[in-house]
């Protein structure tokens, strides 16, 4: 079985965390802190919660004002990576919001180590005036962390991280942000910036798609990141999302096909898609839709992407198949449920099958 994520805060990592912690500061309260730490709830708190346990535990024992504890935070989180380091960051965010003069810089460090997109944003919160100017030194950084820090950390929407609702309200502070880092030449950043723009979107469709038609054929790697960003509304078939990417509404004839009228989870559901017409050669866009049979009795509808053929004037056979295995985010009910096929924004064909 896998480890769970929790786990990268064992009680080795602490032990670690301690020893490092004494070396930089011999003043710093070993036992104390581990004795903080490692209560006997330990094993039952999830990853966020044994980040904060720790964070607030070097807080507590780091006994120097806080400037001092920050340094001896500072040279210690060299020593970590990834989801470990995601500590330090929280250390800050746990102690540093009245000193943002210090904070700040000392985010924009730890980021480099793993991230402190979760932790950057309270005090985007609470000084914009400082904050937004320091993202926008931080889009200009050589340093590719850096950078991906000040499209991550102002997401409007950001996953497991603090909601900017006054971004979600207006995001016009956070498009020069954006418009700095449209071309990066690293994935990591890329990412990013193009999830940014998809939380955007959520709120303000219209704005993107704007933004979108400007920055369209800038590069190949603008290009790449409209292409993600607008991800949530081309599945929504928005025509000017198509439209940006060449895909318009053809005339093609589809019949759909199942290899069984029923499925479970045992047995995917096997179908088959045959295009035939006389339109003149384009581009393809072929996705499918379930319509999941929920507890309530109504039908909820996800979209998979299945492929972007070139219409070329011969008839095109497509097959696919569809697992109905239970997943930690979504329970099959046995009933009626439905599958949607959708060509170019518009659907062509559709049944129904039985999940048993």
């Amino acid at each position: 079985m896998a480890a769970a994520l929790k786990d990268c805060y064992s009680p080795s990592f602490v032990q670690q965390l301690g020893l490092l912690c004494q070396h930089q500061d011999p003043a710093f309260q070993l036992s104390a802190f581990h004795a903080y730490v490692l209560t006997d709830d330990w094993p039952e708190l999830e990853l966020k919660q044994r980040m904060r346990r720790i964070s607030t535990g070097l807080g507590l024992h780091l006994t120097q004002p806080y400037a001092a504890a920050l340094a001896v935070v500072l040279q210690v989180a060299r020593q970590f990576s990834g989801l470990p380091g995601l500590v330090f960051p929280d250390f800050v965010e746990v102690y540093g919001l009245e000193q943002p003069t210090l904070s700040i810089p000392a985010l924009g460090e730890l980021t480099r180590y793993s991230s402190s997109e979760f932790a950057i944003r309270p005090y985007l919160l609470r000084y914009p005036e400082l904050v937004l100017p320091q993202l926008l030194l931080w889009a200009q950084s050589p340093d590719l962390h850096q950078r991906r820090l000040a499209s991550e950390g102002a997401r409007p929407r950001l996953p497991w991280g603090l909601a900017l609702k006054n971004y979600q309200q207006d995001p016009s502070a956070l498009l020069p942000l954006l418009e700095q880092l449209k071309a990066d030449p690293e994935p990591y950043v890329q990412r990013s910036v193009a999830n940014h723009l998809n939380d955007i979107s959520k709120d303000h469709p219209q704005l993107v798609l704007d933004l979108a038609a400007r920055w369209l054929n800038h590069s190949a790697v603008t290009n790449w990141i409209l292409r993600h960003a607008l991800r949530g509304l081309l599945k929504q078939a928005n025509p000017q999302a198509l439209l940006l990417f060449g895909i318009t509404p053809v005339a093609l004839t589809a019949k759909l096909s199942l290899s069984s009228p029923s499925a479970s989870a045992s047995q995917p559901l096997h179908f088959q898609i045959s295009l035939a017409g006389s339109a003149p050669p384009c581009q393809l866009r072929l996705e499918y839709r379930i319509g999941y049979l929920k507890k309530n009795g109504k039908l909820s509808f996800k979209v998979f992407q299945w492929a972007k053929p070139k219409w070329q004037g011969q008839p095109l056979q497509l097959a696919r198949q569809q697992a109905f295995v239970d997943l930690t985010t979504r329970k099959h009910y046995p009933g009626q449920h439905q599958l949607e096929i959708w060509l170019n924004g518009h659907c062509v064909a559709q049944q129904s099958f039985e999940l048993r």
